[in-house]
């Protein structure tokens, strides 16, 4: 089940009930005073054995409670410099023991990356600044982490820009409508590419990640 359909079992729920966890929450607990035999849900399988496993997903998600100390890391990128720079943040951050996944935001279907969000203690957004706003699909993607009210993450930004890369504050004014959202420092900001040079600002930017997972409980 992990291996072949916990990804969707969480993809749907999180998508389709995410923002209602407050009332999943009601029903649990009066759950917890039934003697349950088995559960038949209208999506996906009968559970008849093992029913503690499925019920406290039910439990994390519905609390907004991460399942995994990783970072998912979503990016936009026009000519592939701002994925260069998402590849390079997370291959530092698998040399220091950090597990992280990356998704392109072009290609990845919305609700994947939203089910990931549900799912990672921490969340990476890296993006082109595009007509002086946010690139339209990492736009379309925050918008709709916004819309599903997931809390108590701690998220890092990537900026880029040729002359103005002024998006990462758009970026993080959207998720800001989100509760106990933490926001590290510093925001890594590259133009057009990310240079050699920045060795030392790429590398403040993963221990400030790391910092931030160290202190979570």
């Amino acid at each position: 089940f992990d291996r072949d359909h916990l990804d969707e079992a969480r993809r749907y729920y999180t998508n389709i009930v995410g923002k209602y966890g407050q009332p999943v929450q009601g029903l649990l607990k009066k759950a917890k005073a039934l003697d349950i035999a088995r559960l038949c849900p209208l999506h996906g399988f009968v559970w008849r054995q093992d029913l503690g496993y499925i019920l406290n997903k039910y439990d994390l998600w519905s609390r907004c409670q991460p399942e995994s100390k990783e970072v998912m890391i979503a990016y936009a990128s026009v000519y592939g410099n701002t994925a260069h720079a998402a590849e390079a943040v997370a291959a530092r951050l698998r040399e220091r023991g950090v597990a992280c996944r990356l998704y392109d935001v072009s290609v990845t279907h919305a609700s994947t990356i939203v089910a990931e969000a549900f799912r990672c203690s921490n969340w990476l957004f890296a993006a082109p600044t595009y007509n002086a706003g946010i690139f339209v699909t990492m736009e379309n993607v925050l918008r709709d982490i916004a819309a599903h009210g997931l809390q108590g993450r701690t998220v890092s930004l990537i900026q880029n820009g040729s002359w103005a890369p002024t998006c990462a504050g758009q970026m993080k004014e959207i998720l800001s409508s989100l509760k106990n959202i933490t926001f590290t420092e510093p925001v890594l900001t590259i133009r057009s590419a990310l240079a050699p040079a920045q060795a030392a600002e790429v590398e403040a930017f993963v221990s400030a990640i790391c910092s931030s997972m160290e202190a979570q409980a």
